[in-house]
């Protein structure tokens, strides 16, 4: 048994809207509970991050399919086995066709100029962010504005963080999801 934090099943909380947040991450978020299932060892802070998502999700300037080829590429970047694994579900069947394209080098011709700079800046916010060079923003600049560079930049930042931990877990997918469990760290089989 692991001596990490374990997760909190859907009903286990004493808190019944952290147990509603559970099972709607079974039911929509991801399609699995776990992620938020340990962040609900810490209710107030789960409850502010899942309104910060829901932020993110109904963005006027970033559609949430290019939020989900960002998590993607920052999934496969750190090689976080969760985050490769679990898919956001409102956007899963659009985003399917294009996940090839984020994984190892960057396919341009798959995605549009926004998605593929995008795909970019989380690829390079995650690997070494001293890299980003001032061209790199030009070219942003380009099909971006300043407000959505900044989203981008939010976005990332937050999925490079959590990414870290869930491998700081080794989080796991719950017996009771769709996805495949026994989750191997670092992960690397991404095609």
């Amino acid at each position: 048994m692991s001596s990490r934090p374990s997760i909190i099943e859907p009903g286990e909380s004493t808190d019944e809207n952290i147990n509603k947040l559970l099972y709607e991450s079974e039911e929509d978020w991801y399609g699995d509970a776990a992620f938020f299932g340990a962040m609900a060892h810490q209710p107030t802070l789960l409850t502010r991050i899942v309104s910060l998502f829901d932020a993110f999700s109904q963005g006027e300037h970033i559609d949430a399919e290019t939020l989900e080829l960002m998590r993607l590429k920052v999934a496969e970047t750190h090689q976080c086995a969760y985050c490769a694994t679990v898919r956001t579900q409102d956007v899963r069947d659009e985003v399917a066709p294009k996940e090839a394209s984020v994984f190892g080098e960057v396919d341009t011709d798959a995605l549009t100029r926004r998605e593929y700079l995008a795909v970019r800046l989380a690829e390079q916010l995650s690997a070494d962010p001293h890299r980003m060079t001032d061209g790199f923003f030009e070219a942003l600049g380009e099909v971006y504005s300043d407000r959505e560079i900044i989203e981008l930049l939010l976005f990332a930042s937050i999925e490079v963080g959590l990414d870290r931990f869930c491998i700081a877990l080794a989080l796991d997918t719950t017996e009771r999801s769709p996805y495949p469990t026994g989750l191997e760290y670092p992960f690397e089989n991404f095609d």
